[in-house]
């Protein structure tokens, strides 16, 4: 017979561990409740739900099962039990008892936890439209409107905007996470990332104003802030030729104060931004000086100038590569006329910019299939799934872009010496951009320092844009989408006076980079009849 009394002392004791985190307290005193009255409802919801967070999945599942055969309609308890596979891991049972948990109805209380669970479900399943119109059932559920202002809410929707390309939603809410949480720099920084990506600088620039304004920060943050205005002064640069000057003066403007009261830590970030800065502005000798500060005696490689490479490609003479070229631009045709492909193919590829702020071009699935080759193999364009930075990666991307501003530096004050030094560190960049425009530049150097009676006979410069032809030919047949092998490949033959071929390569660029490369090719045509 049930002694009331202990029942009634057992819950309250249950409840008070149970608000207090003392979950294993709770669920004894649950134990007891459930020893006086078996079958409370109450009692049953309250033990199951004590039993997730210590993982005592089994035992759960046997409370909310028992309370859904005493009470089988009432859909907060399969609520309950389905909320037990969720945090189990067993997705797609907890989604079977969230759908029955809403045909049968749940209390107001439970109607929102369900809605709630369901949109966390939907994202974690990659469903992200259905994830979004539950968060939208979660905030109708809400009487109280405090749902919808919940940060944690409006980051989650924001993450699942960016991943549907809905710029404008995410936005949104940004704007309303700056709104219900104005001292919390979060908001605002997400706001300024989608601003930079639709490329909205105006109202960037001011979400930066007002984060240090309104959030509360921290010196490291502030000065984080003050290096993302930094980068929407160089990215306005690009975007405003005729103001270039000007916002490029305001960047390095901030960055000089920074390097007066950056910390150790951050010091380096400054000076290699400065040092790019400098060199867009033309300042190559000071942009030098500030890149060679970065550099330890040990860290550069110290090399002797040599017409030796060790790339792993097999040699080729010009005929080899002209009827690669022939055979290439073959294939090429025949697609076209078979309409397999445009014509204008480079004019209708897909263009977009990398996490690196370069270029990428995607071709329709299949464009090139026919060109494929197990002929040559490059490392360097194996895709890599995303994964947490080490200390040695971070290190090695930083040391990529001091050698890289050096290396674009020396090659525009025509310090072939230097260029073709860094061109061969530059070459083994795991940016791919960084990659091919250092092994086009070590050669580049080598034809330069060979003109000049130096180092390199003229077979060796004849055997090294062979062997860089092939390289970038490989690269073309493993990735077609990403251009930079076209255009190197384009110019490179163009130097050597193969101006069809280089006007071939030309032809599959879309506009801007075809009269680019056909203004190049020009120049070297020229260049070839004045000599």
């Amino acid at each position: 017979m049930m002694n009331k009394e202990n029942y009634a002392e057992a819950m309250i004791n249950a409840e008070t561990a149970f608000s207090n985190e003392n979950y294993a307290l709770a669920l004894e005193w649950f134990r007891k409740a459930l020893e006086e009255k078996p079958d409370d409802l109450q009692a049953l919801s309250r033990a199951g739900a004590v039993c997730v967070p210590l993982d005592k999945f089994d035992e759960s599942f046997k409370y909310f099962k028992k309370a859904m055969e005493i009470d089988p309609e009432n859909g907060d308890n399969a609520l309950n039990l389905g909320n037990a596979y969720f945090f189990n891991g067993d997705y797609g049972k907890a989604l079977e008892l969230y759908a029955d948990a809403e045909i049968k109805g749940c209390s107001e209380e439970a109607k929102q936890r369900l809605y709630y669970q369901m949109a966390m479900l939907c994202s974690i399943r990659m469903d992200i439209k259905s994830a979004l119109a539950n968060f939208k059932k979660y905030e109708d559920a809400d009487k109280t409107g405090l749902a919808a202002t919940d940060p944690d809410i409006i980051s989650e929707k924001i993450r699942l905007y960016m991943m549907a390309e809905d710029y404008e939603n995410a936005a949104r809410c940004a704007v309303k996470w700056i709104t219900v949480a104005p001292t919390v720099i979060n908001g605002y920084m997400v706001y300024f990332n989608i601003l930079m990506a639709k490329q909205d600088y105006n109202k960037a620039e001011k979400v930066i104003e007002d984060a240090e304004k309104y959030a509360e920060i921290d010196e490291k943050t502030r000065f984080l802030l003050k290096m993302e205005k930094v980068s929407m002064l160089i990215a306005v640069a690009e975007s405003e030729p005729d103001k270039k000057d000007s916002h490029l003066q305001n960047a390095y403007d901030i960055l000089v104060e920074l390097q007066n009261i950056a910390d150790l830590s951050q010091k380096d970030e400054v000076i290699v931004t400065l040092a790019d800065v400098c060199m867009k502005m033309t300042r190559y000798n000071e942009a030098i000086e500030l890149a060679d500060s970065l550099l330890s005696n040990d860290t550069v490689t110290n090399f002797e100038i040599e017409a030796t490479d060790h790339t792993g490609i097999e040699e080729l003479s010009e005929i080899d590569i002209e009827a690669i070229a022939e055979e290439d631009m073959a294939a090429i045709d025949e697609k076209i006329i078979d309409q397999e492909i445009s014509e204008d193919i480079g004019d209708y590829a897909e263009v977009y910019y990398d996490e690196d702020g370069q270029l990428v071009r995607e071709y329709p699935d299949g464009t090139f299939a026919d060109l494929e080759s197990e002929q040559y193999d490059n490392t360097l364009l194996n895709s890599t799934e995303t994964q947490e930075i080490t200390t040695e990666e971070r290190q090695a991307v930083f040391y990529d872009r001091v050698y890289f501003i050096l290396l674009s530096c020396h090659i525009s004050i025509e310090n072939y010496a230097e260029a073709y030094r860094f061109g061969g560190l530059v070459k083994h960049s795991e940016n791919i951009y960084y990659a091919y425009f250092g092994r086009y530049i070590e050669v580049f150097s080598m034809k330069k320092l060979s003109e000049s009676g130096s180092v390199f006979s003229k077979e060796a410069v004849d055997e090294k844009y062979a062997e860089t032809i092939a390289f970038y030919r490989s690269s073309m047949l493993q990735n077609p989408g990403n251009n930079f092998a076209v255009i190197f490949r384009a110019r490179m033959y163009a130097e050597i006076g193969k101006f069809a071929k280089a006007e071939e390569m030309a032809s599959l660029l879309v506009l801007d980079e075809k009269n680019a490369v056909m203004e190049y090719i020009g120049e070297c045509r020229k260049e070839y009849h004045d000599m």
